[in-house]
């Protein structure tokens, strides 16, 4: 076969007449050099054409680009050989978004949807010699407004954007296949891209096109440890005409061949291959990730070959949503249960969700998707949720959830949005569906498919008359027709995913119950999206109310670190409430909740750097106070996945890493209420329960204490931990009243409880406020550090004479966090916070990282 990638350089320029704001002395009609795969936005900024789009409000002068046709120009040459071969294709695995191809000037191809992959034949049309490639992709708003005025508007749930300082813009986003959050976000920017995103390349040979390869898997014995595992191959093979030969595949060491007689287009041709022992793949925390390379090879008589490999996990996975057998909500009916179960075993699901990465896919490097994911791991988490108003992602981002061990909940792309019921567009989610599905369905790390995010509950509560204040709502006509439209569309789309993917559950929506009928929001069934504590302004205790199955969206806003904001905000702006940062701000009434729910909860922070990491401890107490209390529900709940892991723009928002992979302070948190052994203090009335959760796959004997400390170091009540924790098991321990943690005339203002556990390779720890934290008399810390070379690395060692609550250390300007970090420190307590540098980087010289060494606590951000 010879194979022409057509990644790499390109030409372009801006197509047709410079439309409407579209500058006209930047020379955007003369050919300018591109890589791809990339967007036009970060070409045009990389030459200087355009400023940062995420500096202050450079967004808003942008918004002519999305406006504009633009052409990609690429020439390719080819051999007279390979102009005689018999398949002669132009392979394109992702445009964005909609395209006409051309060869040679004529029209080869089109594109509507970023999401499919869009293979050209050309024969007849591809020359010996030079031959010229042109990509002319067409305005996406200017397509969807289109799309939407000829089909009269029927889907018409579709917001207007406005930006947090008072500007808007239109958006028809649900009419067109693309990222949907590229139209603006609660917590995103309204740059809608155009350009070739994914890998493309030009195919000649006489051997038929391998077009995917999936397996099903049959273990035999017993749950967790079969004997053996036998994989049912299904090769889907595109020859260019009718050829004899032998479809060999092969796996672990073991090989089937299978005589084909291909006809011209699409062969089905299946085999199987049992192998024996073999070792399972587990989700993180739970056992290995141990990958089996698959090849297959077509051998044709006429001495022409094809070949496509994979890599495969051998793991059984069954999402069980069992009826309970006694009623479990208010209106006295059975819930049902909501859990995954991996090779046999019941794991809860602790992670978070994912959006896009960055607003440009031209900056996704491979070490920035491993640096995300082994954060996630590194916080023990197990699953993360690739949410549907972005984009399926980039093969390296599976390929790494794979290696690491998280799971992966896929929804489709449709988020938040009635999406057209017409024909064309079902077909064309159909295709979408079954090419992912072939892609994807492999990984051991995908969990299910979901068919959307929100737009069962939007049906149901948002586009009816009178409903939610902050979607649009329908006219009485419309909320009649839009439950039968979604039921159309969502139906086709289930049809065609368990057609690709059988034996993988498909989820209706998320949230939901799995069906058309019943609350989406009930929580004693299906998955819920809990927001009354952001959105309605509750306070955390609130989280403590909810009994849910499964919650796959909860979420709190803080600001990045002012590292971040320096890079995007003028010196001037630096307030939370300026035209620039409330530009960085895409929540409506985020700077309000977080300032308010800070005068709540914390003394009121110093200055804006303050602020900015107070907020940051403000979002970890929530997280924290939700993933306990839900955790220590086990098994009636079994997962929580925390709105969001990641930004694709420096911002004010949910993510518990910045734009720059920073951790926030809640990504610390993490790493203590995912740990596997979860010790919590429960606070009722006034009396405090210790809780122990044992997440890992054998029992745990343990021992350890509980006590309360006064803010000045000295002891005030003690006692000892003794118990034995069954693998799965979350159970009370210890509850104490008030009176015994406080000696004659405290007040719970004046101590900190501490509890800890371990079985001498297993370590719990935790603590907690009886009052709150706004009225804690905390001291002035009497903290030593020190940095040194250790065993691992480099260590900063620290030592308290006091109690020292949200102890934060940093190299400033190094990327990297120390492990440990935002910890209360314990009165006499030695400690050590090991520095991961991020993105594989290697530290300097300990001389620099002293220089670099800056600590703060509770304390300084108040004082």
């Amino acid at each position: 076969m010879s194979l022409h990638s057509l990644d790499g350089e390109w030409k372009f320029r801006a197509a047709g007449p410079l439309r409407g704001e579209t500058p006209k002395k930047l020379g955007l009609d003369q050919w300018m050099p591109a890589a791809m795969p990339g967007t036009i936005h970060y070409q045009l900024q990389r030459l200087k054409k355009i400023p940062d789009p995420f500096y202050g409000r450079n967004e808003l002068g942008l918004q002519w680009i999305d406006e504009q046709d633009w052409e990609l120009v690429k020439t390719v040459r080819v051999s007279p050989q390979e102009e005689a071969l018999g398949r002669q294709e132009l392979i394109f695995d992702g445009i964005d978004t909609v395209a006409e191809i051309f060869l040679n000037r004529m029209k080869v191809g089109q594109s509507f949807n970023m999401f499919r992959q869009v293979v050209v034949d050309v024969r007849g049309k591809l020359k010996a010699g030079s031959n010229g490639i042109r990509v002319l992709l067409r305005s996406p708003t200017r397509y969807a407004r289109a799309q939407a005025a000829k089909n009269h508007y029927r889907a018409n749930t579709d917001k207007q954007f406005k930006w947090e300082t008072g500007e808007a813009r239109e958006t028809r986003r649900a009419w067109i296949r693309k990222v949907q959050c590229q139209f603006g976000w609660d917590w995103g920017v309204y740059l809608a891209t155009s350009g070739l995103w994914r890998p493309s390349r030009l195919e000649c040979s006489n051997a038929p096109r391998i077009e995917s390869i999936q397996t099903r898997q049959i273990h035999r014995g017993p749950a967790g440890k079969p004997h053996q595992v036998t994989l049912k191959v299904m090769a889907r093979l595109k020859a260019y005409g009718p050829q004899d030969g032998c479809l060999k595949v092969g796996c672990g060491g073991q090989e089937a061949k299978v005589r084909a007689r291909l006809k011209q287009g699409e062969n089905l041709i299946k085999a199987e291959i049992t192998l024996k022992n073999p070792k399972l793949w587990w989700p993180a925390g739970q056992g290995g990730q141990p990958l089996y390379d698959l090849e297959a090879v077509w051998l044709g008589d006429n001495g022409e070959r094809s070949r496509l490999s994979k890599r495969l996990g051998l793991r059984t996975l069954e999402l069980i949503t069992a009826r309970d057998a006694a009623p479990s909500s208010a209106s006295g009916q059975a819930g049902e249960s909501f859990f995954f179960k991996v090779n046999g075993r019941p794991v809860f699901m602790k992670g978070a969700n994912w959006i896009p990465a960055d607003a440009f896919i031209d900056r996704c490097a491979p070490e920035r998707y491993r640096h995300w994911l082994t954060s996630m791991v590194q916080a023990h988490m197990n699953m993360v949720r690739v949410w549907g108003g972005g984009q399926y992602e980039l093969d390296a981002f599976y390929d790494l959830c794979d290696e690491l061990g998280i799971l992966v909940w896929q929804d489709f792309m449709m988020a938040c949005a009635l999406y057209p019921d017409t024909p064309e567009f079902i077909e064309e989610l159909a295709e979408e569906a079954r090419y992912q599905a072939r892609r994807l369905s492999d990984h051991p790390c995908i969990a299910l498919w979901c068919g959307d995010n929100e737009d069962l509950g939007g049906v149901k509560h948002w586009w009816v008359p009178g409903g939610a204040a902050h979607t649009t709502t329908a006219t009485a006509a419309e909320a009649r027709r839009y439950p039968a439209m979604y039921r159309k569309v969502l139906s086709a789309l289930r049809a065609a995913c368990e057609a690709e993917d059988p034996g993988r559950r498909f989820w209706l929506s998320s949230p939901s119950n799995g069906s058309f009928g019943g609350d989406p929001d009930d929580p004693s069934r299906g998955d819920v999206h809990y927001w009354k504590v952001w959105h309605g302004g509750k306070p955390f205790s609130d989280y403590l109310t909810v009994k849910p199955r499964f919650v796959s969206e909860f979420g709190f806003q803080s600001f990045p670190d002012l590292d971040t904001l320096e890079r995007v905000v003028p010196p001037g702006e630096m307030n939370p409430s300026s035209w620039v940062m409330e530009h960085h701000q895409r929540s409506p009434l985020g700077n309000l909740l977080i300032t308010n729910t800070l005068a709540r909860e914390l003394p009121i922070p110093k200055d804006f750097e303050s602020f900015c990491l107070a907020s940051q401890v403000n979002q970890a107490m929530a997280i924290r106070t939700a993933v306990e209390h839900w955790r220590r529900l086990r098994p009636h709940c079994m997962g929580t996945l925390f709105w969001q892991v990641n930004d694709l723009w420096p911002v004010a928002s949910w993510s518990s890493m910045d734009y720059h992979g920073r951790w926030k302070a809640l990504h610390h948190e993490a790493q203590r209420f995912f740990a596997p052994l979860l010790v919590s203090l429960e606070i009722k009335g006034e009396t405090v329960s210790v809780w122990a959760t044992n997440d890992l796959p054998r029992p745990l004997a343990l021992g350890g204490s509980f006590e309360s400390i006064a803010w000045d170091g000295k002891m005030v009540f003690k006692t000892s931990l003794k118990t034995a924790l069954k693998p799965g098991e979350s159970r009370r321990l210890l509850a104490v009243p008030f009176a015994k943690l406080l000696k004659k005339g405290m007040r719970p203002r004046e101590v900190l409880c501490f509890a800890r556990l371990d079985d001498g390779n297993v370590q719990g720890e935790n603590y907690a406020v009886l009052a709150p934290w706004k009225w804690a008399p905390v001291e002035k810390p009497q903290v030593k550090t020190e940095l040194r070379w250790g065993r691992g690395g480099l260590d900063l060692r620290a030592e308290s004479r006091n109690i020292v609550p949200f102890f934060h250390a940093q190299l400033k300007g190094w990327e990297g966090h120390f492990d440990g970090d935002w910890k209360a420190l314990k009165p006499g307590e030695k400690y050590v916070f090991r520095w991961i540098s991020h993105f594989r980087r290697a530290p300097g010289s300990l001389a620099e990282a002293k220089r670099r060494l800056r600590t703060t606590t509770f304390y300084d951000l108040c004082k």
